[in-house]
């Protein structure tokens, strides 16, 4: 197994990334200590302000911008981002708003591409859903119908830091419910990286919707011990999610070229000839 590296948010690979600055932040925006649009206090007044030091201050910010809730500017500071409406997909204003959130910062991007983590997460996690409806008791399955409501709830709350939370957790129960131990300890091994994955794609906040129905379908599935549902559900997630945060996943090989049937059978008529002139 590949060792974690020292540096760029290695510190975190095997434990969670405590959310209690990130959730203090998240909660005196939405209730309107920091207005929309607003600059936050610099880094020293904010750190005094929530009694916790700069660095993990700076760990806090990093992981709200990438959630889409503020922007960090470069000699500028950090800025509320613009409120985008979560139960209004369709709106104007919201895809306006939408358009504004930059691309977010992946903090991995030392270890692996965010593309080389979904392919993993699509290869894993959809093989895992399937051995976990084929394993998973009534009481399991009554838990991940919890955390999907939890997950929607928060959602709906536009509380996007618990909300990302249930989503990591709800994958994680899966890889433990797959009674595939391998599964479960790399999940919880590289825990912060996968966590920050689930993270990228609530940015574009007028589509945080299209991850509670596809947590519904999924779990549906393995609710009625359908495993071939359960995978295939799993793997739509999965490459629905790296496309909101414009990566294309695909797991089909290409086409092979196929020779015009023309030339298979011309091809086929020279053999049977020159087969009839030897004998």
């Amino acid at each position: 197994m590949v060792r974690p590296h020292q540096g760029e948010a290695s510190q975190s690979l095997r434990a969670p990334i405590s959310q209690s600055t990130v959730s203090r932040i998240q909660a005196m925006i939405l209730n309107g200590t920091f207005g929309r649009g607003q600059r936050l206090p610099s880094e020293r007044q904010l750190a005094q302000q929530l009694s916790v030091s700069r660095a993990s201050l700076r760990e806090a910010l990093s992981i709200l911008a990438t959630l889409g809730i503020v922007r960090i500017e470069p000699h500028r500071g950090t800025f509320v981002v613009e409120e985008a409406s979560a139960n209004n997909a369709s709106s104007e204003k919201a895809r306006q708003t939408a358009a504004l959130v930059p691309a977010p910062i992946w903090r991995f991007a030392s270890r692996y591409t965010l593309q080389e983590v979904y392919q993993f997460r699509l290869l894993n996690e959809s093989y895992a859903a399937r051995l976990a409806t084929m394993a998973a008791t009534d009481d399991e399955v009554a838990e991940l119908q919890r955390i999907v409501q939890e997950h929607k709830e928060a959602t709906r709350q536009l509380d996007f830091v618990a909300s990302s939370q249930a989503d990591f957790e709800l994958h994680h129960r899966i890889m433990k419910l797959s009674k595939n131990r391998i599964f479960a300890d790399l999940h919880e091994t590289y825990r912060a990286i996968f966590l920050e994955s689930q993270r990228v794609p609530v940015a574009r906040h007028e589509r945080v919707w299209e991850t509670v129905d596809e947590h519904e379908k999924l779990v549906q599935a393995i609710t009625q011990h359908d495993p071939d549902g359960a995978e295939y559900y799993m793997r739509l997630h999965i490459t629905r999610a790296a496309g909101r945060v414009g990566i294309a996943l695909s797991d089909t090989p290409p086409p092979a070229v196929e020779t015009p049937r023309g030339a298979m059978l011309g091809h086929a008529a020279s053999a049977v000839t020159l087969a009839e002139k030897r004998v």
